[in-house]
């Protein structure tokens, strides 16, 4: 969400510099990434005993490329300044963040627990900065979006600071995001790679490496490559373990590589772009509601009771996402026009931008 996390929108890469039907596909994964994750969190306690395959850890950095890919285009647009910049991130990001948040929030409270320390530090996106592990009170997911606010302001930090000041400023916000966050900063930052250097592939190069991509990141997760690789780590270093939801940064750096490769093929399959130009209202409407499934669902598994079907659940899970996405997710308009009228009219706006 995949500013996403999947918090980052596709639709709006359309332009001379994309590859056409791209922008289709990108949503498309980022949907069906969130629903792996969604599978991945509600698996175990639907299907008591039965294995769990979903690659949950895997879309986060599926949703890494896609972020860093789709925030250096907005951010490249005509007109773009830092105010312009920052106000359609906190359009984007904080009305889901925040509601998720409160919903987590109240269950804590309902179940006896105090939330209040975790619900203000994940506020301030500062639950995964330094060497914290500050969860979200009754939502585990919420971590990836800490790293993926901070991946945000670094960027901004490096691109929007005066030029004199430039190195100083991007300095003081990794050192505020942490040893944990930038570990993983260079699965974002391919995605930035990806949209300044997009390799061209041939008409058979495309599908070849379209299919060995896909066929590389399924033996990597089958294999549990993820898990050989954080053992090696802890025995060279064994302070490792403090990276938390970093450990398994090794085998993110190369998924990462393989989910780069996969995007510049599929931009240069021109019969998959045909396809998905007939599909792309239905993949547009879904993956409007990614960044909400993301961050929504694990609070709403508590709607769970022992023995409700699992068809039942998912229905009333589904829902809850859609109701709850209608209000915050489906509404940047809205609360982008609402910070405007709160102080932002000054900035310089596009009028024909609706940035992720």
């Amino acid at each position: 969400m995949i500013t996403t996390s999947a918090g980052t929108d596709a639709r709006q890469v359309r332009g001379s510099t994309i590859p056409e039907g791209l922008s289709i596909y990108l949503d498309l994964i980022r949907f069906l990434a969130a629903t792996c994750v969604v599978l991945y969190h509600t698996w175990d306690f639907l299907y008591p005993g039965a294995e769990n395959h979903w690659p949950g850890h895997e879309a986060v950095v599926v949703f890494f490329v896609i972020s860093g890919y789709v925030i250096v285009h907005a951010a490249s647009r005509p007109g773009v300044t830092l105010g312009v910049y920052i106000q359609h991130r906190v359009a984007r990001i904080v009305p889901v963040a925040f509601a998720a948040l409160l919903l987590g929030a109240a269950l804590a409270l309902a179940a006896g627990e105090n939330p209040l320390r975790g619900l203000l530090v994940n506020a301030l996106f500062l639950g995964e900065s330094g060497f914290w592990m500050v969860a979200a009170p009754a939502n585990a997911p919420y971590w990836s979006l800490n790293y993926e606010v901070w991946y945000y302001i670094v960027f901004a930090a490096w691109i929007y600071a005066p030029r004199r000041h430039r190195m100083l400023a991007t300095v003081v916000a990794a050192a505020l995001a942490g040893p944990k966050i930038l570990v993983l900063m260079p699965v974002w930052l391919m995605g930035v790679w990806l949209y300044r250097h997009m390799p061209a592939m041939g008409k058979w190069q495309a599908p070849a490496v379209f299919a060995a991509t896909i066929a590389a990141a399924a033996a990597l997760h089958h294999f549990d490559v993820s898990a050989s690789l954080r053992s090696w780590l802890y025995a060279v270093f064994p302070p490792a373990w403090r990276l938390g939801h970093s450990t398994q940064f090794l085998y993110d750096l190369i998924l990462g590589v393989v989910v780069c490769l996969h995007f510049a093929a599929a931009a240069s399959l021109a019969p998959l772009c045909a396809m998905l130009r007939s599909l792309e209202r239905p993949i547009r409407y879904l993956a409007g509601f990614t960044f909400s499934a993301y961050l929504f669902h694990t609070p709403l598994s508590t709607l769970y009771v022992k023995g409700m079907q699992p068809w039942v659940f998912y229905a009333i899970l589904g829902v809850s996402i859609f109701v709850l996405a209608e209000l915050t997710e489906r509404r940047v308009r809205f609360y982008r026009h609402l910070l405007q009228k709160l102080g932002t009219r000054a900035l310089p706006r596009l009028r024909d931008a609706d940035l992720t």
